[in-house]
């Protein structure tokens, strides 16, 4: 690599994987890699000629004014308002008009409103009063000395709020509220607040164990329904396929009528749904992510996707730049320094006596890396990445604060490298997805989309299972939720899934998987029985007594031998059964609040008398969750 020849992030990785993939330099690299010595793998890409020699560069697409102004043109030209799919496609040339627009010039306010116009006309309402709305901002924050200008802007100022009265006066009229949300209220957790997890219930407890580690059991019986967890994100990211559907900042979904797309001030990529989202964004992270954004966009074959480069990115800068100066947190580098134990030893959580709160970076930091299991050369690419993330990293400092030349060097870089190279991994097996639900009409029921990951420290502290008793749903602003999906007995521990379920994969795919991305053998009892989907048609009850399994020939407990009536069994389960369908008709009409007591008291019944596996559980827990879909975060498409 050249004196100073600039690379993007994946040139780079390409071009010192393939140098230092060698048996030389990788029987070496493999003696870190299998200690978990992130420093050393670290030091050796730096000393690396082509990576000392390398420099990185802004990578993104800047405002276009020339652009934002032909786009304009265009669509004002076009003859005529148009049919709903004409003024559609002219209300998208003028968002890629306003995200190539000039921040605070006049020419974005006229973009605006041209598409606060088509809005209207779309019948678009609510976008129509957020564009007049956010037009009226942008000529506030407009200064201009020339009266012409002025002039103009009065014009305007007129025109948007007389466009606007007209969008309320035709809202009211369709018998469609004035101001819309699709945005959900938050549950809060059942019980009281757990006094150590922070985002957690009374209702479980942090507990650890050789065999599994950190997780969650149950302080009381918990039924179905039960709201466990309430998690905030340390760190997110947003998918490249979301990037012009969501909100970059609360994730919030940018299509249907609830919301505008709001653009950077600096770049043409990414999308807000509100000034204050945009500000948000700003201040937190996004100063630090622009001008090289486009690396986290690029096409990749290497093992990590890219929301997850870009949520490592996130992760590190939410803690290394400190808040107050926008500087380099000297604290941080020291956590990262294997010669500061001391710092590393404050960093440490006593699971018995210290506070769990989600947003403290100790949480982070114990995260489960699996850097030693890593093959050495999956740890080769992220140790390649991670030096790559920390000269950008450098290179934004310098170019946001001249301060940062003087106190960044190659010490810094290297320990930067080292956290960039520790949240790699830590997203790796501890990342969750952001979702959000749309219904499709032909088959009426809600369907997830991913838009983004996050960190959710305390949800990570639940094990996995390949039939969970917990499902998570994602809410707006990163928020996730965590709720009972079947009944949990006092001691049972709290299960997730982390992807393969038994009713979708065979036993050698759920393991295989499991292994490979998380390092553990599964031993839940789906795997340890091999359970096999579908199941026979004949059910097992349950004992009342003891919790075991009737003898539906001898009419016994097979533990306890307490006797039992078959038929009084049978005709309370066909009773209940019919709760379960009288619901699924009602969530088949939309009326998800409604269908929701029946099978939560439906599914009651199932835990107490039916023995696991069973079909009847499965369509009970799947309805379920399509409940709780419908209270998450959803798309409204009109």
């Amino acid at each position: 690599m050249e004196k100073n020849k600039r690379k993007s992030l994946a040139q780079f990785h390409s071009f010192i994987y393939n140098t230092a993939n060698t048996q030389l330099f990788m029987r070496e690299f493999r003696k870190y890699s299998e200690i978990g010595d992130r420093h050393s793998m670290v030091e050796m890409i730096l000393e690396l000629d082509q990576v000392s020699n390398a420099d990185v560069n802004a990578l993104f697409i800047p405002k276009n004014s020339e652009e934002a102004e032909k786009l304009y043109n265009d669509v004002i030209s076009a003859e005529g308002d148009g049919d709903k799919m004409s003024n559609l496609l002219k209300i998208n040339l003028l968002t890629r008009a306003l995200f190539a627009a000039e921040a605070e010039t006049l020419l974005k306010v006229k973009i605006t409103i041209a598409r606060a116009k088509y809005e209207f006309n779309t019948q678009f309402y609510h976008k129509c009063c957020k564009d007049c709305d956010y037009a009226l901002q942008l000529l506030k924050n407009l200064q201009s000395s020339d009266p012409q200008n002025e002039l103009e802007a009065e014009k305007m100022k007129t025109m948007c709020n007389l466009l606007k009265s007209q969008s309320l006066k035709q809202s009211r009229k369709s018998n469609k509220p004035s101001s819309p949300s699709s945005e959900k209220k938050l549950p809060r957790i059942d019980g009281k607040p757990n006094k150590k997890l922070k985002s957690c219930s009374d209702a479980v407890a942090l507990i650890y164990e050789n065999a599994k580690g950190r997780h969650l059991i149950a302080t009381r019986n918990i039924k179905a329904g039960s709201v466990l967890i309430v998690d905030e994100p340390f760190s997110f990211s947003t998918d490249e396929t979301a990037l012009s559907t969501n909100c970059l900042h609360c994730h919030s979904s940018l299509q249907g009528d609830d919301n505008i797309a709001v653009p950077c001030s600096s770049c043409q990529t990414v999308s807000f749904c509100s000034e204050e989202c945009r500000s948000n964004a700003w201040d937190s992270y996004h100063k630090y992510e622009c001008m090289i954004f486009d690396n986290f966009l690029e096409r990749s074959r290497t093992c990590d996707a890219k929301s997850h480069v870009l949520l490592a990115y996130r992760t590190t800068i939410a803690k290394a730049i400190r808040k107050d100066s926008g500087v380099l947190d000297a604290e941080f580098l020291c956590y990262q320094d294997a010669k500061c134990e001391d710092a590393k030893k404050s960093l440490e959580i006593d699971i018995k006596s210290d506070i769990y709160d989600p947003l403290d970076y100790r949480t982070v930091f114990s995260l489960e890396t699996h850097c030693e299991k890593a093959d050495a050369k999956v740890n080769l690419s992220r140790s390649i990445k991670s030096v790559y993330l920390a000269k950008c990293l450098a290179f934004v400092l310098m170019e946001v604060d001249e301060r940062s030349r003087e106190t960044i060097g190659q010490r810094e870089i290297a320990l930067l490298a080292v956290a960039m190279m520790r949240h790699m991994q830590a997203v790796n097996c501890n990342a969750y997805e952001i979702v959000e639900n749309f219904r499709n009409e032909n088959t009426r029921t809600w369907e997830p989309r991913n838009v983004g990951g996050a960190i959710y420290s305390s949800v990570s502290l639940v094990n996995h299972s390949c039939y969970p008793n917990v499902v998570r749903h994602s809410y707006p602003g990163g928020k996730v939720v965590v709720r009972c999906l079947r009944f949990i007995g006092k001691g049972s521990e709290i299960l997730d899934c982390y992807g393969p379920h038994f009713i979708t994969d065979s036993l050698e795919l759920r393991q295989q998987y499991l292994i490979e991305k998380y390092h553990f053998i599964c031993r839940c009892e789906p795997c340890k029985s091999d359970w096999k989907f579908p199941f026979p048609d004949e059910i097992t009850f349950r004992c009342i007594s003891c919790g075991n399994s009737l003898d539906s020939l001898h009419l016994r407990c097979t533990e306890c031998s307490q006797k039992f009536d078959i038929r009084k069994l049978r005709s309370q389960l066909e009773k209940s059964t019919k709760k379960r369908i009288l619901a699924v008709g009602k969530m088949y009409d939309g009326h998800y609040i409604d269908a929701l007591p029946l099978l939560l008291e439906h599914s009651g019944f199932v835990d107490k008398t039916l023995m696991a596996p069973c079909l009847e559980a499965i369509k009970t827990q799947q309805s379920i969750i399509q409940c709780y879909n419908s209270l998450s975060s959803i798309v409204k498409i009109k």
